[in-house]
């Protein structure tokens, strides 16, 4: 074993160095299940073989196209660029410069046999590593859960509440060591409501600190100024129950930003009949809320929540105390009266808790700051006994 130490700390700072190349490269792709069609072609012009490129797409809609393209073939710089997807028109004419860049388009769920990439004007146009970002497909999805508590409970019909980690999502992005890479990522969503983003990021790559970012759903914006610090820290926003296709976080200034650990909270999937409290007998669901301290309406501020009138088998949410500089952040929940947890300690970075209700019937969970300090509650779900 003393002979192995030297040898692992000789290896251990190759392997990080090695990581931060791959990210520079674009390792595991600046975007969420980003699907290789094509490696590279030239059209166009009179230099190049082929007028225009057609391939083959999956019977699933697309929510993104990515390449990258230069215009340094021959003695012209004209090169333009028309996409589509089948019949419909993604982008009409791109000006492709001269030294190539990496383009990310955005597509709005269009369905085609072919991806059509044609010149928009009589010169050469090289194109490489062209990729397909598809949306949600019939099939469920395989991401992992990131907290094992909600896949637990999700038997119940809400197997797509709770976060939900996108591996693939990561890579560096902008900038000029960087841009090669495109400059945003992208990722596909459940069909849910969207209560929570987050992802951590630096600005460490490149002699420049000014790496800024902005992130949307579709062409909703959740947060259009997020300043990235050198060193790095996890950023996470709240999102009013946004419905998209896609997320998306681009860069907002020419600066390199590394991107990882990007996670999505789903709330519970609305069912007929449902509203704020669910709309399932089987079970009640709240997307919950921001409680408690200065920042959230004081101790006097609560959730409240009605139920049925049917006995409680558990209590299920989501719960952190990152917001305002204290961390003490403590929750009573009850139903009317009858307390069900008092003084309940939440961690800064948040946790799952889960609680049998022991059959409890009552007209309303209350769930309340225990001491003035802000708490912030996610999605809340109430499961009911059979009777």
């Amino acid at each position: 074993m003393r002979r192995l130490l030297p040898l692992l700390l000789l290896l251990v700072p190759t392997i990080l160095l090695a990581q931060s190349a791959e990210s520079r490269r674009g390792g595991g792709g600046a975007g969420g299940d980003w699907v290789p069609v094509l490696k590279t072609g030239c059209i166009g012009g009179s230099k190049c073989p082929d007028r225009r490129l057609r391939i083959p797409l999956q019977d699933r809609p697309v929510i993104g196209v990515r390449f990258t393209a230069h215009d340094q073939i021959g003695e012209t710089a004209g090169g333009e660029l028309r996409v589509k997807i089948g019949s419909d028109t993604v982008r009409d004419s791109m000006d492709i410069p001269r030294r190539g860049e990496t383009f990310t388009l955005d597509v709005d769920n269009l369905r085609g046999t072919f991806l059509v990439l044609e010149p928009a004007s009589d010169d050469e146009v090289q194109l490489d590593d062209v990729a397909v970002l598809y949306g949600r497909a019939d099939t469920p999805r395989r991401d992992i859960p990131r907290d094992r508590d909600w896949e637990r409970g999700g038997g119940r019909g809400n197997n797509n509440a709770g976060w939900r980690r996108y591996p693939s999502a990561r890579g560096c992005i902008g900038g000029t060591e960087c841009k090669k890479n495109g400059t945003r990522i992208m990722v596909p969503l459940e069909d849910a409501p969207v209560l929570g983003i987050r992802f951590h990021a630096h600005d460490q790559i490149g002699t420049r600190a000014d790496g800024r970012l902005n992130v949307r759903i579709d062409d909703e914006s959740v947060d259009p100024y997020i300043d990235v610090q050198r060193n790095g820290k996890v950023h996470e926003i709240e999102v009013d129950r946004v419905r998209g296709s896609r997320l998306v976080i681009a860069t907002s200034t020419d600066d390199e930003v590394e991107i990882s650990d990007v996670e999505v909270l789903y709330a519970p999937r609305e069912r007929r009949g449902g509203g704020g409290s669910g709309g399932n007998w089987r079970e009640t669901t709240h997307q919950g809320g921001c409680i408690g301290g200065s920042e959230c309406g004081g101790r006097r501020n609560r959730l409240r929540i009605q139920l049925r009138d049917q006995p409680v088998e558990s209590i299920r949410f989501y719960a952190h105390d990152l917001v305002g500089a204290r961390a003490s952040g403590e929750l009573r929940i009850s139903i009317d009266d009858n307390i069900i947890r008092d003084y309940l300690d939440i961690p800064r970075d948040g946790k799952t808790f889960t609680f049998d209700a022991e059959g409890r019937v009552g007209d309303y969970l209350f769930i309340a700051p225990a001491v003035d300090d802000v708490v912030v509650v996610w999605v809340v779900v109430v499961p009911y006994r059979r009777v």
